[in-house]
């Protein structure tokens, strides 16, 4: 992509005022309202980005004509390929083929990387974008003794088997002396040094695996990988393999290494039938011939191999698969299929939940950290493996579509992945379809900001340098920063100094003041910066490069609690969080406002608006523990979802309950909200003898709706024996659905409580549905 906009620059093919809208996807804070028509098929987003698209060149009069060409705006926005059809009206004539990439960046943000595919295959040649097949041979050509080939390990992909029989084929094998394989860890320096040294003078091919593991040997290896580039023997050859780090900045091998190696990485295929061929090909009939119990044995290793597959394959969602993408190995599936073997022989009855627990607990789960995607794992186990699975008699399926074998040959088993599978897509994974436009909303995302920092900005401010723009953005944002809020003040107002809520809302008030200061300190000093005053520090610099690529600078983010050890989890860009900041002050504004006491809450709190959400919620179930007189670790929260939606709280919400709080600003991800569904008792209502209970569940998200709004919650507190379970195991009629701050997911988990569902608990634990406060 980045090499298509330099040619078309060159060309005078792309203006730089397009280029700077593909790249940025810039958006209008506050755009004019839409018509009601305009309503039924756009959403706000969409609005906000066509607004700012209408300033660019040929887009001038676009927002009138989505207002009255709706029905061909509708149709070709709602094409499953947009950029494929033409566009409606003399819109088609008009833009050109690469301006219309910026309406699909602004109306189908999901389809802007597969645009972009189809734009370089014409523009460029389908070899920009075809990939051709790994050959190692090939690679090898294009390596010396100066070049070291770096292997970049990926679960399922082992360069090993494609080394030996390379140097098998050019005469170096172990028999011969001249292939030395090593798999590197405690006690192998001196081996590795060793080889290096005798391959580097008498010539050699030296395998080093897995490198990462040995940190504080990695520079003794630059520096002998230098003496080779100065020395080494035309026949000398290093290959090494590390795992790719755990986050983005995080730097394992050393600079040298990387720069002079030759950098392989072979990811392997991600689609479910791959990864379930791959999987059943670590077996052979004699894995089966072993059991004395194939009737049982065949068909539990194949819906294991296809666990291992979903699994795999599920981490391509990003967040909403697995809050990280867990290394999962060959050898956790050829570990767990010889428990399976050894439980199934040692036992009369099949011991299902058994091994239920060591595969999902201990296995796979021994590689995970986080509780939610441990709870993801263990429901597909419990899903796949059951004694349904081996019962013709039953309707059970391991996927939409995809009915288990249940007995035949292992090349009955393969053949059967081939021909039986059904097609790639979310339902495989017990997703919502709507997660793959968020997975493509997100590479997408991922690609411009790839382009931005490489790039240091976009193609081009059309005549404006990038110290005006700042400037100009620094001044705005001054403009609008309010003064410190006067905590002296407050706090003289106080009568209930020791009240939780009175606690919480000093703490957000403290902190407001502390972002709003470094604000306005850092841009005040920057307008120094920038008019000559000053010189431009380390700091600044860097500031200027977040400000002018409208990222939020790090250490506002930290000081708003919004960065951590395992990176930012703000998902927005500095316009759209300093909107938000502003909302967040208003709402202290009006908590602490003189005319009311600050012990009085809101009607409802606008929880998303919450530098510590958890504080929140935590101050509420402590009022609830001290008018019980209980402890607060005897409470769990509970939430009932009203009728009321956030436009409407101000009209129809004079106050707090007596009991709980009212909260409001959630969205749902993978699930909606539907008030008219039938509701259900839970299984604590059932036993208590309540039959109706008022209309309201969850339900499957509409198309292209990723992130409804939630309406008012009341959230209160439970005593332990008569709240939702949240831990070993399940209510009927209750998902415990987690709270996150934002769709990082992860670190940003804040609570979890119980929403009511009239469909099993299982269906919204493999879609992945969550709330979250900060949608994308």
């Amino acid at each position: 992509t980045m090499l298509m906009l330099r040619i078309a620059q060159r060309r005078n093919e792309a203006p730089a005022e397009q280029v700077n809208y593909l790249i940025m996807g810039a958006k209008v804070p506050n755009p004019p309202s839409m018509t009601a028509k305009v309503q039924e098929y756009l959403t706000p987003l969409q609005w906000g980005a066509v607004c700012a698209l209408k300033e660019v060149d040929p887009f001038k009069g676009i927002t009138e004509d989505l207002e009255l060409n709706v029905e061909a705006w509708r149709e070709w926005i709602e094409f499953k390929d947009p950029e494929e059809q033409e566009l409606p009206g003399d819109w088609q004539k008009k833009v050109p083929a690469f301006a219309k990439l910026l309406l699909v960046r602004a109306l189908r943000s999901d389809r802007v990387t597969a645009s972009l595919a189809a734009f370089i295959n014409e523009y460029m040649g389908t070899r920009y974008m075809v990939q051709e097949p790994f050959s190692l041979a090939a690679t090898f050509e294009d390596s010396t003794s100066q070049t070291p080939l770096f292997f970049v390990l990926f679960p399922g992909v082992d360069p090993g088997d494609d080394i030996e029989a390379l140097g098998k084929k050019l005469g170096f094998t172990e028999t011969l002396g001249n292939y030395v394989s090593i798999s590197m860890g405690q006690g192998q320096e001196k081996n590795g040094e060793s080889v290096l040294d005798r391959f580097t003078r008498e010539g050699g091919w030296a395998f080093l695996q897995n490198v990462h593991l040995m940190q504080g040997w990695l520079p003794m290896l630059e520096r002998k990988l230098e003496i080779a580039q100065e020395i080494g023997h035309p026949d000398f050859r290093c290959f090494v393999t590390a795992e790719p780090p755990g986050l983005p900045d995080q730097m394992l091998i050393p600079e040298g290494i990387m720069q002079a190696a030759i950098k392989v990485a072979n990811e392997p295929p991600t689609d479910v039938k791959s990864l379930h061929r791959s999987a059943l090909a670590l077996f052979t009939q004699e894995t089966i011939d072993h059991s004395t119990k194939p009737i049982a044995f065949a068909p539990m290793l194949f819906a294991l191999s296809f666990f291992h597959s979903l699994v795999l394959g599920r981490r391509k969602f990003g967040f909403q698969g697995f809050s990280r993408a867990y290394a999962w190995n060959n050898g956790d599936l050829t570990v767990c299929a010889a428990i399976l073997h050894n439980y199934l022989e040692s036992n009369d009855e099949t011991p299902w939940a058994d091994v239920r627990y060591l595969f999902g607990e201990v296995m796979y789960g021994g590689h995970i950290t986080d509780p939610w995607d441990r709870r993801i794992t263990s429901t597909y186990l419990e899903v796949l493996l059951n004694p349904d699975l081996v019962d013709e008699k039953t309707d059970y399926l391991l996927a939409p579509g995809f009915r288990p074998m249940l007995e035949g040959k292992y090349s009955d088993y393969r053949t059967y992945i081939e021909e039986a599978s059904p097609p790639e897509s979310p339902l495989l994974f017990g997703l919502h379809p709507n997660a793959e436009i968020s997975l493509l909303n997100s590479l997408g995302d991922g690609l411009f900001f790839t382009i931005l920092s490489v790039g240091g900005g976009g193609g081009g401010a059309g005549g404006e340098s990038k110290e005006d723009k700042v400037s100009a953005i620094q001044v705005s944002i001054l403009e609008d920063l309010r003064e410190d809020f006067l905590m002296l003040e407050i706090r003289l107002r106080i009568k209930e100094k020791g009240s939780p809520f009175v606690v919480f809302v000093l703490q957000e008030l403290e902190r407001m003041n502390k972002i709003v200061g470094a604000i306005r300190s850092q841009l005040n000093e920057l307008a120094l910066g920038l008019s000559g005053a000053l010189n431009i520090s380390d700091a600044m610099d860097a500031l200027i490069s977040a400000i002018f690529m409208n990222q939020v600078p790090p250490n506002w983010l930290k000081t708003c609690g919004q960065i951590g050890p395992t990176g930012t989890y703000n998902r927005k860009n500095l316009s759209a969080w300093y909107s938000d900041l502003q909302l967040r002050w208003a709402q202290l504004e009006d908590w602490a406002a003189p005319t009311k006491p600050v012990e009085v809450l809101p009607p409802s709190v606008w929880l998303a608006g919450c530098f510590n959400p958890m504080g929140f919620v935590t101050a509420s179930m402590q009022v609830t523990a001290r008018a019980k007189m209980l402890s607060l670790d005897q409470m769990r929260v509970h939430c009932e979802f009203t009728t009321v939606m956030p436009a409407d709280i101000k009209a129809e919400v004079e106050s707090q309950p007596e009991d709980g709080v009212h909260i409001h600003g959630l969205y749902m991800e993978n699930a909606r909200w539907d008030p008219e569904a039938f509701g259900i008792p839970d299984d604590l209502e059932v036993a208590l003898g309540v039959k109706e209970v008022p209309n309201g569940s969850m339900a499957d998200s509409k198309p292209k709706e990723l992130y409804p709004y939630m309406p008012m919650i009341h959230l209160s507190s439970r005593v332990v024996d008569e709240a939702v379970p949240q831990e070993g195991g399940q209510c009927g009629g209750r998902f415990i659905c987690p709270f996150y701050t934002t769709t990082v997911r992860g670190p940003t988990f804040v609570f979890a409580g119980p929403v009511r569902t009239n469909t099993p608990p299982n269906r919204w634990i493999l879609a992945g549905a969550s709330l979250v406060m900060q949608p994308d």
